[in-house]
C-alpha cells in the first residue's frame, strides 16, 4: 500500500493563502498520517503559515532539490535540476524524486482535498490521474494538419463553455470527445516504484536545448513515458477523481453567480481532490484571496463554497 504521506513542494518565501489551504485540506480531509511541505526558502511568518504549525500531522521540511535529485537518481538528474530556471520545471523533478525516494502522494499547491485518499492509496502500488484536454503529447507532436485543425476547433468549443453561464454543467455532455491524458499534478507510489524510476531516467535523456521548454519535462514527457510503460503496478484514475472540471472549464470554480451556488454539482461521487488549475486565469485571485474574502464570497463562488465546507470540517458526501 502507498504510504500515508502527502508531499507538497514550494519555491519562494511567500506562501499565498490558497496554497496553504491546499496543505490544510490534505491534513484535515485526506486521511494522511503526515503532510510534508518541502520548501526551498525560509517562509514568511504569515498568519495562515503559522496556522499550519498547529496541525499535528503537518511537517515543514527544508528542501535542497539538487541533493534530493542526486540521492534519488544520481548526478545526471542533479545536474539537470541545477540548470533549470523555472520553479515549475524544477518541481517536475522534485515531485517524482520525492515519491520515488520516500513513497506517498504528491499534490500540487492548487488542489483542495475533500475526502480521504485511502481508496486511492490502496488500489495499486502506484497511480496517476487523467484529465480531459485538447493538446496531449501526441497532438502537440503531430504534423498532420487535420489533427491540428480538429484540436483548435475543440479549443474554440471549450472556450464557449468556459464563457457560458453555468457552462460547467453542460460541458460533461461533450467532454468524452476530448482526449484523456495523464497529469502529474497528483501522483503517488510506493518507495522505489519502477514508473518513477523510468520517468526520472527519461528526464535526463531530454536534449538540453529543450530543458526549459514548457511541459518538456512535465506533462508531455509524463504522457510519453506512461504510454510505453509495461508494468501492471500503476493504476490510472479517470478525470472525476482529481480533475472534475477540466482545464479552462475550471475557470468556473472562481466565477461569481448572484443566485447562489452548489459546489456539489461540480463534483462526482468519486472526487476526493479538486485540482483547480492555478495556471488558468487565476493569478490575481491567488495573490489576493484570504479566509475572510473566501467566506465573504462563499455564497456566490463554487470554489469558495467548497473551501468553506472544508475549513468548517464538513465531510463532503453525495
Amino acid at each position: 500500500m502507498i504510504p500515508s504521506i502527502a508531499h507538497f513542494v514550494w519555491y519562494g518565501t511567500r506562501l499565498p493563502y490558497l496554497h496553504a489551504l491546499a496543505i490544510r485540506s490534505a491534513a484535515t480531509h485526506g486521511g494522511f498520517d503526515a503532510v510534508r511541505l518541502h520548501h526551498t526558502d525560509p517562509l514568511e511568518e504569515l498568519p495562515h503559515v503559522r496556522d499550519l504549525y498547529e496541525l499535528s500531522n503537518v511537517e515543514l521540511v527544508a528542501l535542497d532539490d539538487r541533493a534530493l535529485c542526486e540521492e534519488a537518481s544520481g548526478p545526471a538528474l542533479a545536474n539537470l535540476i541545477s540548470k533549470l530556471k523555472s520553479p515549475v520545471a524544477r518541481s517536475n523533478l522534485v515531485r517524482t524524486a520525492l515519491v520515488y525516494r520516500d513513497g506517498g502522494v504528491y499534490l500540487d499547491m492548487d488542489t483542495l482535498t475533500i475526502r480521504p485518499f485511502d481508496e486511492v492509496r490502496a488500489r495499486a502500488p502506484g497511480f496517476l490521474g487523467e484529465e480531459h484536454i485538447v493538446f496531449p503529447e501526441e497532438v502537440v507532436t503531430s504534423w498532420d494538419p487535420r489533427v491540428q485543425v480538429k484540436a483548435y476547433l475543440k479549443t474554440t468549443v471549450r472556450d464557449v463553455f468556459r464563457r457560458l453561464p453555468h457552462g460547467y454543467r453542460h460541458f460533461p455532455r461533450i467532454e468524452q470527445h476530448y482526449h484523456r491524458a495523464v497529469n502529474g499534478a497528483i501522483m503517488g507510489g510506493v518507495s522505489g516504484h519502477p514508473f518513477c524510476a523510468e520517468y526520472l531516467t527519461a528526464m535526463t535523456q531530454v536534449p538540453q536545448a529543450r530543458w526549459n521548454k514548457p511541459h518538456a519535462l512535465g506533462t508531455h514527457l509524463l504522457q510519453s513515458v506512461y504510454k510505453r510503460y509495461t508494468g501492471d503496478d500503476l493504476h490510472t484514475f479517470p478525470p472525476p477523481y482529481f480533475y472534475p472540471l477540466s482545464p479552462e472549464i475550471s475557470a468556473h470554480w472562481f466565477r461569481f453567480y448572484r443566485n447562489g451556488v452548489d459546489p456539489m454539482e461540480a463534483l462526482a461521487p468519486s472526487t476526493c481532490c479538486v485540482h483547480w488549475y492555478a495556471s488558468v486565469r487565476t493569478k490575481k485571485i491567488v495573490a489576493t484571496m484570504d479566509e475572510a474574502e473566501l467566506r465573504r464570497v462563499a455564497g456566490q463562488q463554487l470554489f469558495a463554497a467548497l473551501a468553506a465546507r472544508v475549513l468548517d470540517g464538513e465531510l463532503i458526501d453525495q
